[in-house]
C-alpha cells in the first residue's frame, strides 16, 4: 500500500498464528536493511514511529512484530492501525499462518510452549488463536503460509517482497503445484491443468518433469496446451496493466495439476517465458516438481 505524504520509507507490521515464522521473519528483514522491534506493546507503536522520524533517520525501513494474545491487544490493534498507515510512504500488514497439523508439529517438536497454553491443549491453543486472529488476516496486504516452507524458502520469498526490484513495479509470481499434496492459501488466483493430457501413464514419459523437451513435445502435440496458454496470455495482458493501474504490487498466479510434476510445471515456464517477454517481473516456483506419492488407480 502506497502513501503520498511519507515521513518514512517502508513500513512493515508483521503478525500471525505463533509457530508460523514472524520471529524467523523479522531477523532476515534485519539481514536486508530493516530497523526491527518485536513485540512492542501496540499502544506504543505510534510513539515509536514518531520517535524514529523525529530523530531523522534518512527513509528508514522499519519492520514491527506484533503479538495478538488477547481481546484487548485485538481492541488496540484497530486504532493503532489508523495511527501508524499514513506514517509511511509503503505500508504492509503482513500475516504469517500455516496448516494446524504443521503447527502442532512444530510446537511438538520443539517443546516450546505456546504463548496461549494455560488450561488449554496446544491444538486448542492453536484453534482459538486462528479464530481470533482471522479479523485481523482478513485485513492484510500479505498473506504468507509457511507451511511447506524451510528457513531458505522463507529468506527467497522474503526477498521477492521486500528486496528493491528491477523492471516493472508489479511483482508476478507463477506456481506449480499437485492438487493430490493440497492448494496454497494465498493464491490470488488458481488455474486447473487437470484437463490436459496426463503424460504419467506413459511409463517412458514418467520420470521427465514439465521442462523436459519429452513433456514439452507431448503436451504440444494435440495443440490443447497451446491453445490454453494463447487464452492466458490474452486474459492477463488486459488484466496485469489494470493491477498496475490500481498499484498491486505483487499479484500471485497459481497453476495446479495432479501431482504438480508435468502439465502444471510446463504452463508456469511457459506462462513466465511470455510474460517476462512482456516486460513483467516475474518469480517461478514449483512447490511439488520432486514430490513422489502413489497413485490410486483410475486417478487424473
Amino acid at each position: 500500500m502506497t502513501r503520498k505524504s511519507a515521513q518514512i520509507d517502508h513500513l512493515i507490521l508483521l503478525t500471525g498464528i505463533s509457530g508460523a515464522g514472524k520471529s524467523s521473519a523479522l531477523k532476515y528483514l534485519e539481514d536486508i536493511g530493516f530497523l526491527w522491534v518485536d513485540n512492542l506493546p501496540i499502544q506504543l507503536i505510534p510513539q515509536f514511529i514518531d520517535q524514529i522520524i523525529a530523530e531523522g533517520v534518512k527513509t528508514p525501513r522499519v519492520a514491527i512484530g506484533l503479538h495478538m494474545r488477547n481481546q484487548e491487544s485485538l481492541t488496540q490493534f484497530h486504532s493503532c492501525y489508523s495511527g501508524v498507515v499514513q506514517k509511511a510512504l509503503r505500508f504492509e500488514l503482513v500475516f504469517f499462518e500455516a496448516d494446524f497439523s504443521v503447527l502442532t508439529s512444530r510446537f511438538q517438536e520443539t517443546r516450546r510452549r505456546h504463548p496461549l497454553v494455560r488450561d488449554h491443549t496446544v491444538q486448542e491453543a492453536i484453534k482459538m488463536e486462528m479464530a481470533d486472529l482471522e479479523p485481523i488476516r482478513a485485513m492484510a496486504d500479505i498473506v504468507i503460509d509457511t507451511t511447506r516452507m524451510n528457513i531458505p524458502n522463507l529468506k527467497e520469498y522474503l526477498n521477492k517482497f521486500f528486496l528493491p526490484s528491477s523492471g516493472s513495479d508489479l511483482m508476478v509470481f507463477i506456481r506449480s503445484f499437485g492438487f493430490k499434496f493440497g492448494s496454497n492459501s494465498d493464491a490470488d488466483m488458481v488455474l486447473d491443468a487437470r484437463f490436459l493430457p496426463n503424460p504419467f501413464y506413459d511409463s517412458t514419459l514418467r520420470p521427465y518433469c514439465g521442462r523436459d523437451s519429452q513433456i514439452i513435445k507431448f503436451l504440444e502435440d494435440d495443440g490443447e496446451a497451446l491453445s490454453f496458454l494463447a487464452h492466458l496470455k490474452k486474459l492477463f495482458e488486459y488484466l496485469l496493466p489494470r493491477y498496475q493501474r490500481e498499484k498491486k504490487r505483487y499479484f500471485t498466479i497459481d497453476i495446479g495439476c495432479t501431482g504438480g510434476r508435468h502439465r502444471s510445471v510446463y504452463l508456469v515456464e511457459s506462462l513466465a517465458k511470455e510474460l517476462k517477454e512482456s516486460g513483467y517481473s516475474v518469480v517461478v516456483r514449483h512447490r511439488d516438481i520432486d514430490q513422489e506419492s502413489p497413485r490410486m488407480e483410475g486417478e487424473k
